[in-house]
């Protein structure tokens, strides 16, 4: 309990004042306001602008059918593997479907770990700093119309390059898909447009109406319609040499790779990399360059506690060692 509270002491700082922080945890014993996100949502005094704080656990928390506008906030993933992450190296999981419907504009969700996909409905979502791990279509946007959806700096994590990660299918606009790995393919339809920069992928790509800079592609199977493709590097042919692209780099020159490093970290670039400094204004491609540099295990943008030490019997005297770092 002690160390829930102090979390939250921590998660506190730099919210907004005015907003209501609920605590979501299903593990026995846990003193969190609720065991199910789903619950944390409907509550009556869960209004919008409200904060739900999903806590690692090793215990189902369900998915959500949001309506509301929130911020809802993971603990991160790959906690055990980069260092200075969490104390609890449980990932905040969310195992069922989620679905952002009308009424939740302006929703924020940040370092969770989805097991099924996110379906949008609704504009003005951002989506940044989560890991997915399910199949096809872990991230579909099922309205038309949809504008300013931002998805930042997450992991998606497929199991075959030719199911898609991330789909537009419809008439959407603003879109903005920076500073992800994408294990998966991409799926924007002829209606398409928005921004694709700074992102490492690994999966089929068949884009319209965009602006796809400062990217890396290890997979050739690529199909660009009405698009402004500069600044990128392909391990094939796919983006030619023309615009500041770079073809057939071998991209065991790029990154530092898996040996010794950790899942998300081995995409980070080797010194002497080609991708260096060779985006769009000198800035580096990939994943680790641009405007939202990726975070290592999506830690949200907020204090966390790292370490934490304390006698597993209370005394009359308390000696607690704790050790905190934002994650910006």
């Amino acid at each position: 309990m002690l160390f829930s509270l102090l979390m939250i002491t921590l998660m506190v700082i730099g919210l907004n004042a005015s907003a209501h922080v609920w605590r979501v945890n299903a593990a026995p014993g846990a003193s969190a306001n609720f065991t199910s996100l789903q619950a944390a949502h409907d509550a009556v005094g869960t209004v919008n602008g409200d904060t739900i704080y999903l806590e690692g656990s090793a215990f189902s928390t369900g998915g959500l059918t949001c309506s509301k506008k929130l911020i809802i906030i993971g603990s991160g993933y790959f906690l055990s593997e980069n260092p200075q992450t969490q104390a609890n190296t449980y990932p905040s999981t969310i195992d069922y479907y989620f679905y952002f419907n009308p009424g939740s504009e302006g929703s924020k969700v940040m370092g969770c770990y989805f097991t099924n996909a996110i379906y949008l409905y609704v504009s003005n979502i951002t989506i940044e700093r989560n890991l997915f791990a399910y199949g096809n279509n872990m991230l579909y946007g099922y309205s038309t119309n949809l504008d300013n959806i931002r998805i930042i700096d997450n992991y998606f994590s497929a199991y075959f390059p030719q199911w898609y990660a991330i789909s537009f299918p419809y008439a959407c606009t603003n879109i903005l898909i920076s500073n992800n790995y994408i294990g998966g393919g991409l799926n924007l339809g002829t209606e398409f447009q928005g921004f694709i920069t700074n992102n490492v992928l690994e999966g089929y790509i068949t884009i319209y109406n965009a602006t796809f800079t400062n990217n890396i592609s290890t997979n050739n199977q690529y199909v660009a319609y009405n698009s402004v493709v500069t600044y990128n590097i392909g391990n094939s042919t796919q983006f030619g040499d023309q615009n500041g692209n770079q073809q057939n780099v071998v991209m065991t020159d790029v990154f530092v790779g898996a040996s010794g490093n950790s899942t998300d970290g081995k995409w980070e670039l080797k010194p002497g990399s080609p991708a260096i400094g060779a985006g769009e204004g000198g800035v580096d491609c990939g994943m680790f360059g641009g405007s939202y540099p990726y975070v290592l295990s999506g830690m949200p943008a907020i204090p966390a506690v790292y370490y934490f030490n304390a006698p597993s019997l209370p005394t009359n005297t308390i000696n607690v060692s704790i050790k905190a770092k934002s994650h910006n």
